[in-house]
């Protein structure tokens, strides 16, 4: 019986310590030959390089779409910001040639409240340019001006990220 108890006790012990490596591991390392060649010399150097690193804790690590419409290509990066570590989006437009932060430390509406990191969204995906049908959010639907951000907490709520012309805004599809 003692033999039994204490094979239980370490069949526990390794059970938890397997399940807080889980808990703790980290995010799959990103590797330069995987970063668009149109981004990569803005994330390694300058002003992004000194305060953001890329987040490969969303696979796709990068997604790519026509955000504010204009027909070429722009990206979407998961990052943290280098001091406080908060979790958000570097969109890189490539009509501006630069990066639009939302989150890591950078004010940003999320369904009425303004948020600084976006460390709770775990899925994204592009959506391309079409009707928007009603959300949560009360008023109409946005008018999207290119593809958008479609962005969420796996099994939870979820929200566009879509450029209006002027900045990226959030609008709540589901809870």
């Amino acid at each position: 019986m003692l033999e039994t108890n204490l094979q239980m006790i370490k069949a526990s012990v390794f059970a938890f310590a397997f399940l807080c490596l889980l808990l703790t591991a980290p995010a799959q390392e990103i590797e330069t030959e995987n970063v668009p060649a149109e981004i990569l010399e803005p994330v390694e150097q300058g002003q992004f390089a000194r305060s953001y690193v890329l987040d490969g804790s969303i696979n796709p690590f990068y997604l790519r779409g026509d955000f504010d419409g204009d027909g070429r290509p722009d990206y979407a990066v998961r990052i943290k910001a280098k001091a406080g570590s908060d979790a958000g989006i570097a969109i890189w437009l490539s009509s501006l040639h630069k990066f639009k932060i939302i989150g890591a430390g950078v004010r940003f509406k999320v369904s009425g409240t303004t948020v600084t990191s976006l460390e709770f969204l775990n899925t994204w995906q592009v959506f391309g340019k079409a009707a928007v049908e009603r959300g949560v959010e009360s008023g109409p639907s946005p008018q999207l001006k290119g593809d958008v951000i479609l962005a969420g907490k796996s099994e939870s709520a979820s929200g566009l990220i879509y450029w209006n012309g002027k900045t990226f805004a959030w609008y709540q599809q589901g809870d």
